[in-house]
């Protein structure tokens, strides 16, 4: 791929013309990162935007303990440090480059520079910006305040489920924006299961919520086991749990649904009264933006495909508009 290639998949610059992007790679520098090399840190004044050409970035915040959390982890295309282009502040973490690799830099005089000589191209530029910044930061504030507040243990607190050690409907809720986000921005797509557990109050009912809450926590690892890195399972409430996979469509998600289908269903967990007890899922899949042009509109398609799952008799998995899987 180009330079300008390139350059067309990162977010900000992804309204540009090929012969904008161009001009904008005018005004970009080259840096060369070692293994480990920090690209700035905590506390630093802020006078440039990256852009990671290739390698892995991580992004830690010092908590209030001392102890440095990974709060994000940044690769080929995304970009960092872009506060340093609206205010004159410290910067509010530390970027590692962990695998050393390239970066582009963009300094904040070299922005105003292209502002003053190119002002339609830095004002679209500048519209992506804080429209992707804002999404980061309504994303993260919150989770950023409990993380330097209370550190590593609020970290894990703030977006998993106690029950399962998944995410939780929050953190959930928040990177289906992001991804939303993303996708449109890059053209992409991704899926979305919607899962619960069959006649999981008849189980409730019969043996008391202690032990619904431990077939919960069973069928947990039946998940976690058989998703890609980079998916992300978490449960939603109850006994229900939702999937997101980036960059995957729906009949690549269904692999995994099946995968984790056999697996819950070979589960066996003891009651109180010494009896094996079986359970079985139903799951619903979605795709954006074949299936629905918002996050709700793809869960609701998710969730109509879950119950297509239940009226055609329960452990199976369907994708919306197709039928019993």
């Amino acid at each position: 791929m180009s330079d300008v290639g390139f350059l067309q998949s990162v977010d900000i610059l992804s309204t540009l013309e090929p012969d904008e992007l161009a001009i904008v790679e005018k005004y970009l520098r080259d840096v060369s990162c070692a293994p480990g090399d920090a690209v700035f840190q905590q506390g630093d004044e802020g006078r440039d935007l990256f852009i990671v050409r290739d390698g892995r970035v991580v992004v830690r915040v010092r908590a209030s303990e001392g102890a440095d959390v990974d709060v994000a982890e940044l690769g080929d295309g995304d970009f960092f440090g872009e506060m340093a282009i609206f205010e004159a502040a410290p910067r509010s973490a530390t970027c590692v480059a962990v695998d050393g690799g390239r970066l582009w830099r963009l300094r904040k005089d070299d922005f105003f520079a292209l502002m003053d000589e190119h002002p339609g191209l830095a004002s679209k530029i500048l519209y992506r910006m804080v429209s992707i910044t804002t999404g980061r930061l309504n994303t993260t504030s919150s989770f950023l305040s409990d993380l330097v507040q209370w550190g590593e243990g609020a970290r894990r607190r703030a977006v998993t489920d106690d029950l399962t050690g998944l995410y939780n409907r929050r953190h959930l809720d928040s990177v289906l924006d992001q991804r939303l986000a993303d996708a449109r921005a890059k053209h992409a797509t991704f899926s979305l299961i919607m899962m619960d557990l069959d006649r999981f109050h008849a189980v409730n009912d019969r043996y008391g919520q202690a032990f619904g809450d431990q077939v919960i926590a069973a069928v947990a690892p039946s998940v976690r086991d058989n998703i890609r890195d980079g998916d992300i399972a978490g449960r939603y409430g109850g006994d229900e749990f939702v999937i997101l996979f980036p960059d995957c469509v729906a009949e690549d998600a269904l692999s995994c649904a099946e995968a984790i289908r056999k697996s819950v269903e070979r589960l066996r967990i003891e009651a109180p009264d010494g009896s094996q007890v079986s359970v079985t899922t139903s799951q619903g899949i979605a795709e954006y933006p074949r299936h629905g042009a918002s996050v709700d509109q793809v869960k609701e398609a998710a969730d109509q495909a879950l119950y297509a799952a239940k009226e055609a008799g329960r452990n199976r998995a369907v994708v919306a508009g197709n039928g019993a899987g």
